[in-house]
């Protein structure tokens, strides 16, 4: 008996694949391709049709083909395998993408557009924004601009999707709680927004209302934004921290902050 009970909770382990953690709700997708929520649920970011929150996962609907999740500040961004982009929970800068400032309570299918392949959504006390990749390499932005976060070289908050640029060679995006960060095909690092405590990493603390290059290196692979700081990890497995370091985010060893990409240790296998 105690073999099969041992079973049946390896299989419930098992059956999670993707996680994402917002300010104070979380999303997780199962190999099914259900959409699971807990957490806070104060302004129905959880999407189960309610307000209320809750302390143990909750399938959202009955789809399963969800693809992509990314939880926000009280908001949740999530991509379906055919393309669709849908969004729920408070939407008081635009950040849902819909054309309105309502807030949702459960997944609203965002425009018809099928070709979206990835997105995040700011967490952290300040995020209201939104960022999304299409499958032909293009940056879009909505939501919250009040700190140039969605490159438009614009302060002016957005309520539907809205194409940065016309260069189709980006390839990871994220949104930091009102900064954003992205790497190109190229392998070069972006940043704009807000830069106060040196997050965006290109030596100064003034805010860009534009992507702007970050340094000369290529070989950026992936990247991650906090709430005053940020990371990323190069293809040759280093990792690198820069912006705000009071409380050790950073990982140098003390309370310093980095205006610039600074490596984390010498080791060379960080995934």
């Amino acid at each position: 008996t105690l073999f099969f009970i041992f079973l049946s909770l390896q299989n419930y382990a098992q059956c999670w694949q993707t996680i994402s953690s917002g300010t104070d709700h979380t999303l997780a997708l199962k190999t099914d391709g259900t959409l699971w929520a807990w957490g806070d649920n104060g302004t129905g970011e959880l999407g189960d049709g309610t307000t209320v929150d809750k302390n143990l996962p909750v399938q959202i609907g009955t789809a399963n083909d969800w693809q992509k999740i990314s939880a926000g500040n009280n908001f949740s961004l999530a991509i379906k395998t055919n393309g669709t982009l849908w969004a729920w929970g408070t939407n008081l800068f635009g950040q849902l993408g819909d054309g309105t400032n309502i807030s949702k309570q459960s997944p609203v299918q965002i425009g018809t557009a099928t070709d979206w392949q990835n997105i995040s959504a700011a967490s952290g006390l300040l995020g209201g924004s939104s960022i999304g990749l299409k499958t032909n390499g293009t940056l879009w932005t909505w939501g919250d601009n009040a700190q140039g976060q969605l490159g438009d070289n614009t302060l002016v908050n957005k309520n539907q999707p809205v194409q940065i640029g016309v260069d189709t060679d980006w390839l990871a995006i994220e949104a930091g709680s009102a900064h954003s960060i992205a790497i190109k095909t190229t392998g070069t690092l972006w940043a704009w927004g807000w830069n106060g405590t040196h997050q965006l990493g290109d030596g100064t603390n003034t805010n860009k209302k534009i992507p702007t290059q970050i340094g000369t290196a290529t070989n950026w692979k992936s990247i991650d934004g906090g709430h005053t700081h940020s990371l990323g990890i190069k293809t040759d497995g280093t990792l690198w921290a820069w912006g705000f370091g009071s409380d050790g985010e950073l990982g140098l060893g003390n309370s310093s902050s980095a205006v610039t990409p600074t490596q984390i240790g010498t080791d060379n296998d960080w995934a």
